[in-house]
């Protein structure tokens, strides 16, 4: 049960929206800053789910803590996100706005052109950011 409710709000993520990723969403942030790398991580979360890169998500994506607590509930990261990417038909994510607060920092990210804006949250890990959880709304 605890592993549905994790992997929920990551397959929620990816399956709404309507076209291909932006282009360089970063590009939208000040040059190098965190919000331009937080975009750029949805970016990669975007590009990985579209190549169907389960691997990547898990390893250059989600946070450790994410990562272990699929473990925690019986899952392995991997698993889920093929999970979750194969329930997707479209992997559009526009990032719209990203607030930084030291070491953690809250994304508003849009699924589509018109699709509902959900939260991302990220951390600092692992040398930079990393998601630590997906599409709250």
């Amino acid at each position: 049960m605890r592993r549905a409710f994790l992997a929920a709000p990551v397959a929620a993520l990816l399956l709404s929206g309507c076209g291909a990723a932006a282009d360089n969403q970063e590009s939208k942030f000040t040059e190098g800053s965190d919000q331009a790398q937080i975009a750029s991580l949805v970016d990669q979360l975007s590009t990985a789910g579209a190549a169907r890169d389960a691997e990547t998500i898990c390893t250059k994506v989600l946070a450790t803590t994410l990562v272990n607590e699929l473990k925690a509930a019986g899952g392995n990261c991997v698993t889920e996100m093929d999970r979750a990417i194969k329930d997707a038909s479209d992997y559009d994510l526009q990032v719209t706005d990203v607030k930084v607060n030291g070491t953690t920092a809250t994304a508003k990210v849009r699924q589509g052109d018109d699709g509902k804006v959900a939260t991302f949250t990220f951390v600092k890990d692992k040398g930079g950011w990393r998601a630590s959880a997906l599409g709250a709304a």
